[in-house]
């Protein structure tokens, strides 16, 4: 398909665009619509790499109905939904880091769990840094406050359609929440990187070994591709989802 997998044809279909409403205008329509659009993106990759709506229910842990509603617009997938399906349809490169998301289904869950905490903290950072409390972004949006505070926390999957609005509306590119690097190719790896590598700690070499932390290393590695500003940023709203309380307009309180 050109060269394209799945996330990154919605990524360009669902980029911002006239159909996206102002301030006043029908924001459930919009991103009914950009549900939509995504479903015929998932019909059309699932055809094409031959699987059929029960075999994407069994691999994603859902009813066959699920999948139907997606493709139909009637339910949006999060972002780490649509990763783990493209990588379904795709299948993974002969250097990818993916294989055991696609043989381990408890490996799937933490790494959607992982993901959808990743990007909660990257809309705080966000919005944060233009200044706007959680209220504010929600009567810009047409969102409520207490489900906003949720999908920033990670408890709340964010459907991409709202994270295609979410993104315009803070004026940020979607690929900043979505953006997941590969690991770097074998001709990469020097006789230097390979001593190193032999000094581990044999702890920490025991941990990269065993697949069910391989969510964890994938995210450190998106981490070493953050600009340090962004990673402070990133850094101090994870802090913040961990140890401080937030008051009644979104914003943190120090720590105690």
């Amino acid at each position: 398909m050109n060269g394209l997998d799945l996330t990154q044809a919605a990524l360009e279909a669902l980029q911002p665009s006239s159909l996206e409403m102002s301030d006043n205008g029908n924001h459930d329509e919009a991103r009914g619509l950009r549900g939509r659009i995504l479903g015929v993106l998932i019909r059309k990759w699932r055809i094409q790499a031959e699987r059929s709506p029960t075999e994407c229910a069994e691999f994603m842990r859902r009813a066959p109905q699920m999948i139907e509603a997606w493709e139909y617009g009637d339910n949006v997938p999060c972002w780490p939904q649509l990763e783990l399906l493209s990588l379904y349809f795709s299948g993974p490169s002969a250097n990818s880091r993916d294989f055991a998301l696609i043989n381990d289904s408890a490996a799937r869950l933490e790494y959607m769990l992982l993901r959808q905490r990743l990007i909660g903290a990257l809309l705080r950072a966000a919005r944060e840094t233009i200044g706007w409390s959680i209220d504010e972004l929600s009567q810009r949006i047409g969102l409520e406050a207490d489900l906003i505070k949720r999908f920033e926390f990670g408890e709340e999957k964010i459907p991409v359609s709202v994270l295609a609005a979410l993104a315009q509306t803070l004026s940020a590119d979607l690929a900043y929440f979505t953006a997941l690097p590969q690991a770097p190719p074998s001709s990469f790896v020097t006789d230097e990187t390979r001593k190193m590598a032999a000094e581990t700690h044999i702890d920490l070499r025991q941990f990269a070994a065993q697949s069910e932390n391989r969510a964890f290393i994938n995210l450190a590695m998106a981490f070493k591709h953050i600009e340090p500003d962004d990673l402070h940023r990133i850094a101090n709203a994870l802090f913040a989802i961990i140890s401080a309380k937030v008051d009644s307009n979104g914003r943190l309180s120090s720590p105690s």
